[in-house]
Formats: structure tokens, C-alpha cells, sequence
């Protein structure tokens, strides 16, 4: 019994440094370079909504336009590889890293968190990939479909909503994250590129969650008006925005403030705590 003991522990301690290897702390790097780029993207096409061109200003629209370039799917399948690290370094984090410590409080929630964003990292590199293979998908018709799916279940309407208000919260805690500057947590010292950093990251972190905000409202609208349409993602919320009274003005601060976060995750490839 002893030594299946052991033997367990041996295997957790050998998985979790696999997870931490030098080559995958430099791929999960990379990753949020690539997190930043799309960020970047989807400002720059709401900017070019905002004028009157089309354009999907979402993951899909950001990748979609990367595959229409020179090089186009070899930078592609490069961004699922670096985003599929750091959603495996997410999972080390959720199933090792919460280990340290003695607040067990602490250890939970921190480890909620880096679970919930492998998961998100994890969508971005199938995303990626999908594209990478010359497949395409609409974000926000995925997001009517799971919404039409999710209504169709027992109870259907009240997980919409739950889904909803779950997504507000995100939004409300990135917007806090922003007010505060406790983004800066998750980097080392910037050194002399510290100002920079805070006031990108403050306003990329603040932009970023009133997206969020508006894409769960309008999940809550959904479910209010049996429409899974209302349900459009990042795009619609983006588009919603944008024909609000002074909406123009309005969706320029949001797309520059998206381009500011994917600045900030950049500089996080650089100075973040790995």
C-alpha cells in the first residue's frame, strides 16, 4: 500500500514538472503574444465597423483575417500550438500550483481561476486551429447556437440567465482589476516600463469588462425574449455598443481601450509570472 502510495506520488511530481518544462514555459509565453494579437485585431476591425466598413469584430473575425495573410496558416497553427501550452500550463496551475500555501480559501479560488482560463485558452487554440485546417466559424453564431441549445434544456431559460450573470460578473471583475491595477500582480517588475504597463493594462482591463458586461446582458436578453439571435457574442456586444446614443464615439474608446489590452498581454509574454 505504501509503495502504490509512492509510486502515486512519484507519477504527480513527474507530471507536474512536465508541465512546468522550460519549452512549455516559452510556448505559454508565446501564447499570450497571440492572445494580445487578436485583441489587437478585434480593436482594429470595430474601429473599421465604426466607419461604415463590415467586418466581424471578434476571435473569429481577428483569425479569420490573420488566415487571409502571406503566411497566413503557418502563423495560424503556430497560435493554436502556443495557445493550446498555455492553456496546459493553466491546468498545472489549477492542479499543482493551488497546492502552495496554507489558505485553503486562496488555494480554491486560485485555482477556479487558472481552471477557467485554460479553458478559455484552450477554446482560442481549437479556434486557431479550426482556421489553421482552412475551416472557418462565426463566434457569434456559436454563441446563438449554445444559447438555442442551452434554452432547449429542462430549466433552460434559468441557466441562460445564470450564464449570463456569470459573464457580468467576469466583466465587472476585469473592470476592478483594471480600477485597481491588481493586473500588475501577474507580472514581474516592468522595471522602467512599469507606467506604461499600469496605464495600458488599466485601460485595456476596464475596456475589456465593459464588453463582457454587455455581452451578458444581452445573454440575459435572450433568455427574457425567448430570441437565442439577441445572444451574439463579442461582435454583437461590440455592434450594440456602437448604436447607442454618442455610440460612435463610445465603440472608438472600447475598440482602442481592446487594443490597449492586447498591448498589455504582450507585455505580459515579457514581464508575467511563469
Amino acid at each position: 500500500m505504501g509503495n502504490a502510495s509512492q509510486g502515486a506520488n512519484r507519477a504527480v511530481s513527474e507530471a507536474a514538472s512536465a508541465s512546468r518544462s522550460p519549452a512549455l514555459r516559452i510556448l505559454a509565453r508565446a501564447g499570450f503574444v497571440f492572445i494580445g494579437l487578436v485583441h489587437v485585431l478585434i480593436g482594429a476591425i470595430a474601429l473599421q465597423v465604426n466607419s461604415g466598413r463590415g467586418g466581424e469584430a471578434d476571435q473569429s473575425g481577428a483569425i479569420g483575417s490573420l488566415a487571409s495573410k502571406p503566411g497566413g496558416v503557418i502563423l495560424l497553427w503556430a497560435g493554436a500550438v502556443a495557445c493550446a501550452a498555455l492553456a496546459l500550463w493553466m491546468v498545472s496551475e489549477a492542479v499543482f500550483g493551488a497546492r502552495a500555501g496554507t489558505d485553503s480559501k486562496k488555494k480554491l479560488k486560485e485555482a477556479a481561476s487558472a481552471a477557467g482560463k485554460a479553458v478559455v485558452f484552450g477554446f482560442l487554440a481549437f479556434t486557431f486551429g479550426v482556421f489553421a485546417a482552412g475551416g472557418s466559424k462565426s463566434s457569434s453564431q456559436s454563441a446563438s447556437d449554445f444559447t438555442a441549445k442551452l434554452m432547449g434544456a429542462p430549466a433552460g431559460v434559468v441557466l441562460v440567465v445564470a450564464v449570463g450573470l456569470a459573464i457580468i460578473g467576469a466583466g465587472a471583475y476585469y473592470a476592478y482589476k483594471g480600477f485597481t491595477r491588481k493586473f500588475m500582480e501577474d507580472l514581474q517588475d516592468p522595471g522602467n516600463a512599469r507606467t506604461v504597463v499600469q496605464w495600458i493594462g488599466t485601460i485595456g482591463y476596464i475596456a475589456k469588462g465593459v464588453v463582457l458586461a454587455v455581452v451578458g446582458v444581452l445573454i440575459i436578453v435572450a433568455a427574457a425574449t425567448a430570441d437565442p439571435s439577441k445572444s451574439s457574442g463579442l461582435d454583437g456586444g461590440l455592434k450594440t455598443l456602437g448604436s447607442q446614443p454618442y455610440g460612435v464615439f463610445l465603440l472608438a474608446a472600447i475598440a482602442a481601450g481592446l487594443i490597449c489590452y492586447g498591448v498589455y498581454s504582450m507585455a505580459r509574454a515579457r514581464y508575467g509570472k511563469f
